[in-house]
């Protein structure tokens, strides 16, 4: 049997990048919310009880980017990777209990409207749309390899959806009076709300379900080992992730009596290396 374990990670970009945006973050929800409570807008409260989830939720990002980076040990022999995706469904879960508050409250101001100074709400809006594109050109480049940064990133997102549409109900309230677009626009980034965090559910609880990677084919991988010389038959496959980027496979692998062992485990895990880009594979091999 062979194991090839994970190359050591390196630098501290997911961390730095979390607290550049935690930084940002934290000063506009202050801004954002006197803004709110200023013009009686409902979208920027609505959106600032959105961001204070967001500082939870990149405050959790934070820790769970320094945790996870703590070595394996006799209780977790796996290390804390897992931390990672926790934090993800954490974020995920976060935004949809925000948008329940949001929708709720929009309903009431649907059936009673109330005055809303526009011109000062369009002025915070736009100034938390600068703060949120600074905070997501921070995540972006973190996010697409890490699901824990990917979550925080969905938040900034949603966060500038947010911005957007009290832009759009701040220009509709100052052109024609109708105070009833603050409440759509609420709804609106409800919707955007729901739409950015069902992938990141989605793909939190394939994880943690011990899911197969989504790029990678396990069919593929069991015909690539069979067509190694010596190989008969390669059973008991199974394919996961600690968290995004981080994949391990195990596998059986029968061979014929004759045949060396160690040449057919070393030429395994280097196909399954090269080929498929798993550097954890753990291969049994039966006569």
């Amino acid at each position: 049997m062979k194991t090839c374990e994970h190359p050591p990670e390196v630098g501290r970009s997911p961390v730095k990048a979390a607290t550049g945006a935690f930084v940002i973050t934290g000063t506009f929800f202050v801004i954002e919310l006197f803004g709110g409570w200023w013009t009686g807008s409902l979208a920027l409260i609505a959106d600032a009880t959105h961001v204070g989830v967001d500082l939870i939720a990149l405050g959790m990002t934070m820790f769970a980017a320094v945790a996870s980076r703590r070595p394996p040990d006799s209780k977790r022999t796996f290390g804390y990777k897992r931390l990672e995706v926790l934090a993800a469904l954490g974020n995920g879960v976060a935004l949809w209990v925000a948008t329940g508050i949001i929708l709720r409250e929009a309903y009431g101001r649907l059936q009673f409207p109330l005055p809303v100074a526009a011109p000062q709400m369009l002025a915070v809006a736009c100034a938390g749309l600068v703060c949120n594109g600074t905070s997501g050109a921070i995540l972006y480049a973190s996010s697409r390899k890490n699901i824990n940064m990917r979550g925080a990133f969905l938040h900034v997102v949603s966060d500038t959806l947010g911005n957007v549409g009290s832009m759009a109900a701040a220009a509709v309230i100052i052109k024609t009076r109708w105070y009833q677009a603050d409440a759509v626009a609420s709804v609106a980034i409800c919707v955007g709300i729901v739409l950015t965090s069902f992938w990141l559910l989605r793909d939190s609880i394939h994880i943690l379900l011990e899911g197969a990677p989504s790029h990678l084919d396990l069919e593929e991988i069991r015909r690539a080992l069979g067509e190694l010389s010596g190989v008969k038959e390669v059973h008991d496959l199974h394919l996961w992730s600690l968290t995004q980027g981080s994949e391990s496979m195990s596998g059986h692998l029968v061979v014929d009596a004759g045949r060396d062992t160690a040449a057919v485990l070393n030429e395994g895990t280097e196909l399954l290396k090269e080929k498929f880009g798993l550097s954890h594979v753990t291969l049994q091999i039966e006569k």
